[in-house]
């Protein structure tokens, strides 16, 4: 191997870089990253650790200028005041006080359980309707070449682009018009067709990668294309087919626009539930806090269980097979 020329090797030393070719150029890059992450991790975090440290604080402490960072008196009060609003609102205040001699009184009238059920039956509802429809469409997509093929995808891929609200007014217009205000229907139609065209892209993306050997096989198998896609393909993005539920269930679970417009209080789910609470300059704000803890628990242990589903449905059209 021939050896570098001398003026080629004197540049090079010239312009050394320090922060990339020295130990002590490592170790303050490994600092800087460090302390970035750290920055990015209490933005991030900061406003969930609010949110608790108020929900166990008293009213008195939470309007104490400057502010406590840990609460000083540790109280329920705030989980207290949600159950017995919850128990009062639901009707069950003679059961409780019957069964436990627990006499709930609260001037708050919110029935959190309500909330909760009322959500879940818009999220599930809307999360099966972007699932099914959204997986038949990309399997066609993926499978089938036809004429309009990429124009369609594109409208696909841009009407995630553009906000709900923007077609607020016409998707009133039709709501009057089909009878539907006020029920939980209509929110499982419109946020079931929100988020159809991310299933879409998220599954077109597994079954162009999906082996053709195996879709051969089954039609030596005498499979129709219905059995294929139905007993074969189905079983085998498990994964990808989580995590698009899991989408659709999070924009349903925390949409609030459509929710606040197109329900009563009667029907509210779970956001514009939570902002009834609010209540100008009388907001109990350790209420608020306890309301929202309560409400997100059931989905955080929920997506914690099945969290590896969801990373690895994300990713599985992303590598090829």
């Amino acid at each position: 191997m021939a050896a570098k020329d001398p003026d080629t090797a004197a540049e090079f030393r010239r312009n050394e870089s320090w922060l990339f070719d020295t130990t002590a150029g490592a170790y303050v890059r490994k600092t800087a990253v460090s302390l970035l992450t750290l920055v990015v991790f209490a933005f991030v975090l900061f406003p969930l650790y609010w949110m608790v440290v108020t929900a166990f604080k008293t009213t008195a402490e939470i309007q104490q200028i400057p502010p406590t960072v840990f609460p000083n008196d540790f109280s329920l009060e705030g989980f207290r005041l949600v159950v017995e609003s919850s128990i009062q609102a639901g009707g069950y205040t003679s059961l409780f006080a019957n069964l436990f001699g627990w006499q709930a009184s609260s001037a708050i009238d919110i029935d959190i359980l309500s909330l909760v059920l009322n959500s879940l039956k818009v999220a599930i509802g809307a999360g099966a309707i972007a699932l099914v429809f959204g997986t038949a469409a990309s399997y066609v997509l993926s499978r089938r070449d036809f004429a309009g093929k990429n124009a369609l995808m594109s409208i696909f891929l841009a009407s995630l682009m553009f906000p709900g609200t923007a077609i607020m007014v016409p998707e009133w217009e039709l709501v009057s018009a089909l009878g539907l205000f006020n029920t939980h229907l209509v929110l499982i139609f419109i946020y079931g067709a929100m988020t159809a065209p991310f299933v879409v892209w998220l599954m077109k993306g597994f079954f162009d990668d999906f082996p053709d050997s195996i879709i051969e096989a089954s039609r030596i198998d005498q499979c129709s294309s219905i059995e294929t896609f139905w007993y074969v393909i189905v079983p085998m993005a498990r994964n990808s087919l989580i995590a698009s539920f899991i989408f659709a269930f999070l924009l349903a679970w925390n949409e609030l626009v459509f929710a606040l417009t197109l329900l009563d209080n009667s029907r509210y789910t779970v956001p514009p539930g939570l902002l009834t609470f609010v209540q100008g300059f009388n907001t109990q704000w350790n209420v608020v806090a306890a309301a929202s803890i309560i409400i997100s628990l059931p989905v955080l242990l929920g997506l914690a269980y099945i969290q590896r589903y969801f990373v690895q449905g994300l990713t599985g059209g992303a590598i090829k097979g």
